[in-house]
């Protein structure tokens, strides 16, 4: 799961959703094309009640629909993931922001101790204490946001790649549609392919009986994918463990981004109240040396 800027991720979700509309375009437009090229072919009442403008449209159209179907989904998926992952390092910097603030207020409480242990002959032991303290801070910060991962609905899989059955799984999960058409377009063409070998049955009986087979085909492909899609929704996809460190990393670095936009305003709070200061002092330094010049 690599780290992208913004204007990155956008070019990866636009480049994404287009691969997808046109895979499903290019999977859409040969069933459609052989299709009509074998009406023309066989059915002479189909090439005598259309012409090219339709033949033509009943070519394009159904590659077209599945190519703005596919793409928009495929967008939509990618930016509810993307806002997610957002919504979750906003909420585990927000998290670390109020245990720091937590911690200072620790600090604050101690501060007696502190000056008793900061005594000639005890810096040292302070130092190395503090240090101490502060990796021990950092190493409680990193698992709580591994813990985090782990528990965002995730299954981790050792080492650095994914298997193929884990691939397998995962497509399965977020594309149940593009299974269905590959799987399903076949199937009804086959049953129609099985009809047409009748020939003590008209075209309209034919076509009524790839319809009621075909749905039923269909019908059971989709109970049977989405079931299987539930149950990944349930359980997780799977990630290995280089995406879940990739995405420690990731919520640390908002972390430290979140910590630097904080002190960055803490010190410019600071020049700001300094600068007030200094002129209120020079403001002072004014009225005393009029009152002097008037006396």
């Amino acid at each position: 799961m690599p780290s992208y800027t913004p204007q990155e991720k956008a070019e990866t979700t636009v480049w994404d959703a287009m691969v997808a509309g046109l895979t499903s375009g290019c999977m859409t437009a040969i069933p459609s094309s052989l299709g009509v090229y074998a009406a023309m072919q066989f059915s002479p009442g189909f090439a005598k009640s259309t012409n090219w403008s339709s033949r033509t449209a009943l070519v394009i159209m159904p590659p077209l629909f599945a190519f703005a179907y596919s793409a928009e989904q495929k967008l939509v998926h990618r930016m509810h993931e993307m806002a997610s992952e957002a919504e979750h390092s906003k909420h585990m910097a927000e998290w670390t922001h109020h245990h720091v603030i937590n911690e200072h207020k620790e600090q604050l409480k101690r501060m007696a101790t502190q000056k008793i242990l900061q005594q000639p002959g005890m810096e040292n032991a302070v130092a190395a204490k503090s240090n101490g303290n502060d990796d021990e801070h950092e190493k409680e910060i990193v698992e709580k946001f591994r813990e985090s991962v782990l528990s965002s609905n995730v299954r981790v899989v050792p080492g650095n790649e994914l298997g193929f059955y884990h691939k397998v799984a995962n497509f399965w999960q977020e594309n149940p549609f593009k299974i269905l058409a590959f799987l399903g377009v076949p199937t009804v063409g086959y049953i129609f392919y099985g009809r047409s070998g009748q020939e003590h049955l008209q075209l309209q009986m034919k076509v009524m009986h790839t319809r009621v087979m075909g749905q039923f085909a269909v019908i059971s492909m989709l109970l049977t994918l989405m079931g299987f899609k539930e149950y990944m929704d349930r359980s997780g996809k799977y990630v290995t463990e280089a995406d879940v460190n990739a995405r420690v990393a990731q919520m640390q670095e908002s972390r430290m981004e979140l910590l630097a936009r904080l002190r960055k305003e803490k010190e410019a709070a600071a020049l700001v109240a300094e600068q007030r200061l200094k002129a209120h002092e020079a403001d002072m330094k004014a009225k005393q040396k009029a009152i002097q010049t008037a006396v």
